[in-house]
């Protein structure tokens, strides 16, 4: 198997008391802009807390979820029935779920013995969060250039000994991140990415190990034609 930090690359959900230099993450940035977008449209903005900041939010975050605040993010995420998704795919999540000993569904009462749901209501305790802004009025093609933007972001981070998480998490309440930042009203929260050191040890860094969560096998997602 190829050494390359695309596969060598996975989430974190747990990591050290220790913070990320303003310049490294510049830096981190700086790499991700990098990132291929229509005409070269670059339809991203990066919002990021670090230190006191990021501390301040994951109290209230944490806060928000366990009063039962209703999330409601600024870009419709996918929603958790059958209908919406390949049998392949939901195959695809069902094992992370069960990697995470999660559930999506209230009525389910999943042990979460590695503290999953736990961390997730602090933001993973993430000591950076990077907040990616689409226009409100974008089309499906400036969606994936936002997502090779933050795609890119976990790469550079990686590239540095740097773990990343992105995740819906981060972004559930809109109204306690504009508050931090001047978001202009014609820009959308689209997604968080949490950046720190990894605890080695911490089962929580082990969801995305891929023998708990492989990749579909590339015969099945590829065609090519001579």
């Amino acid at each position: 198997m190829s050494n390359s930090i695309l596969r060598t690359r996975h989430s974190a959900r747990a990591f050290k008391n220790k913070e990320i230099s303003d310049d490294i993450i510049k830096k981190i940035i700086a790499d991700a802009q990098w990132a291929p977008s229509w005409c070269n449209s670059q339809p991203w903005k990066a919002y990021v807390l670090t230190g006191d900041a990021a501390k301040k939010m994951h109290t209230l975050h944490h806060a928000n979820v366990v009063s039962g605040e209703k999330s409601w993010t600024e870009v419709v995420p996918p929603q958790f029935t059958t209908n919406d998704w390949t049998e392949g795919e939901w195959e695809n999540m069902v094992d992370f779920w069960k990697a995470a000993d999660v559930s999506p569904y209230p009525e389910d009462e999943p042990q979460d013995k590695l503290g999953f749901m736990e961390e997730s209501s602090w933001n993973f305790h993430a000591p950076v969060i990077i907040y990616i802004t689409i226009p409100k009025n974008a089309t499906m093609f400036s969606a994936y250039d936002v997502g090779a933007f933050g795609y890119g972001v976990t790469l550079a981070a990686h590239e540095r000994g740097i773990s990343a998480i992105p995740a819906y998490e981060f972004i559930r309440y809109p109204k306690e991140i504009r508050p931090f930042f001047n978001i202009p009203e014609d820009e959308a929260i689209f997604m968080g990415i949490g950046l720190g050191y990894a605890q080695e040890n911490n089962d929580l860094n082990k969801i995305n190990e891929f023998e708990k969560n492989p990749r579909a096998k590339t015969e099945d997602i590829l065609q090519i034609v001579k």
